[in-house]
């Protein structure tokens, strides 16, 4: 017997629950995970507790603040997105371009002058790539000091072979008058992109730290989540999709709309009815991985720190370090703190051995400075998330444009940063699926 419903919404992550929880009852959501959230999720080991992916909450717009507020109530906590840059020139403020300050003067003298060349020069024609991008909007000296060394670290490919658009939504390029400014004030402050920044921190005692307080409380509002539910077909001429639940397959018809959050390139490969061509260059799109070591750590707690650091330095295998306990101070014991570090890698790279990742994590850790005195790893973990980083390769774009539009002629509704195979935030992503569901639900009524 085949059940048949309205919407079904393939992956459980923040995308596909906020699908599902303005639909009620015409939706339901299978997640292959014992738990909802995605990569909104957050682990304890030993008492430390480690987020899947860690950011903030940021909102762009009154209603999803609203709507996120009242949905965690006084949870969630306003915190200063403070972040620093690590570089051989001196440490800085977060976003480099607008704290300039910090690094040694004949670099600024430099990084100021270049920037006023790009500024001003004037071209016709679109950058060609992500490094010639970059080149225009911030300058040789910019480029050189961090953009180009902490990129290439990140996508671990020629930077001219990525596209010049896809990343912009984080890198801002500001008006000459930031630049000048914190360029000549060590003490300026600038409002980043995700300044209105904010992070669940519970009561002490509570069963479930990190965002995946804000994931939990979101799956509670959706009426139809299936756990351990894997998507293992989707017939897009009978409108089927097939699930396997320990080990018994099941048959589910959408009547209206099937919302998919699984990565694109994956669904293409799924489904049935997919032109062979187009099966072939989905195959085609690349992906970065993404390894995290995460710490326990006993010993005073680092100060000063920001919420997390990046590292310009390419022998330092990590790109950035992330401080758990500067977003919530109960992620460990009394005695101790949590240190994240990431590591990018094409997804293609073969996978080092988990002890040989953890000790060079360690060695570079202490080069960092990052360990205060005092201070001594209890232990170590890695997890691996594949994908982490959508890769935006020259011709990558009108791909994804084309398979997106195709699904979408098909009742096949792509949402989240990897089903749309974008590079976005929490925040995008609910909204995203919040404004789907409020077009089908007027749609119907219309």
């Amino acid at each position: 017997m085949v059940e048949s419903r309205s919407v079904v919404v393939l992956g459980g992550g923040v995308a596909g629950l906020a699908t599902a929880s303005s639909l009620g009852g015409d939706a339901v959501v299978f997640e292959r995970e014992d738990r909802p959230g995605g990569l909104v999720r957050t682990d304890c080991i030993d008492g430390y507790w480690f987020d899947h992916v860690l950011h903030l909450l940021h909102f762009q717009d009154d209603d999803m603040e609203a709507r996120m507020r009242a949905l965690l109530g006084e949870t969630l906590v306003r915190l200063d997105p403070e972040a620093w840059v690590e570089t051989a020139h001196g440490t800085v403020r977060f976003p480099l371009q607008n704290h300039l300050a910090g690094l040694e003067p004949e670099v600024v003298v430099r990084c100021v002058h270049d920037y006023v060349e790009a500024a001003h020069a004037r071209d016709a024609q679109p950058p060609r790539h992500f490094e010639d991008m970059l080149l225009r909007s911030f300058g040789r000296a910019l480029c050189d000091v961090f953009l180009f060394p902490y990129n290439r670290k990140l996508w671990k490919r020629p930077l001219d072979t990525l596209a010049p658009t896809g990343f912009q939504w984080n890198i801002a390029r500001p008006d000459l008058a930031a630049v000048i400014r914190g360029a000549v004030d060590p003490a300026w402050r600038h409002r980043a992109y995700n300044s209105n920044g904010w992070y669940p921190r519970p009561p002490a005692g509570a069963p479930v730290r990190g965002m995946e307080v804000m994931a939990r409380a979101l799956a509670a509002t959706v009426s139809d989540l299936r756990l351990e539910h894997s998507v293992e077909g989707v017939d897009l001429d009978a409108r089927r999709v097939t699930v396997s639940h320990r080990g018994v397959t099941s048959t589910v018809h959408y009547a209206d709309a099937c919302v998919a959050t699984l990565p694109l390139p994956r669904l293409i490969e799924m489904a049935e009815g997919v032109p062979a061509d187009l099966r072939a260059a989905c195959a085609t799109l690349p992906q970065n991985r993404v390894t995290t070591v995460m710490l326990r750590v006993r010993g005073p707690r680092p100060h000063g720190t920001g919420l997390w650091r990046y590292y310009a330095d390419e022998s330092i295998v990590f790109t950035r370090l992330i401080f758990l306990n500067e977003f919530d101070p109960l992620v460990s014991p009394d005695d101790g703190w949590a240190l994240m570090a990431e590591i990018p890698e094409p997804a293609e790279f073969p996978r080092a051995a988990a002890s040989d990742v953890i000790a060079r994590t360690l060695r570079d850790v202490e080069r960092a400075g990052a360990l205060p005195a005092g201070c001594v790893v209890l232990g170590a973990d890695v997890r691996v998330l594949d994908p982490a980083y959508v890769v935006f390769t020259l011709g990558g774009r009108e791909i994804v444009q084309r398979a997106v539009e195709f699904l979408q002629s098909r009742g096949v509704a792509m949402l989240g940063r990897y089903g749309r195979w974008e590079y976005s935030s929490m925040s995008h992503v609910m909204h995203d699926g919040f404004e789907w569901a409020a077009r089908m639900q007027a749609g119907r009524s219309a």
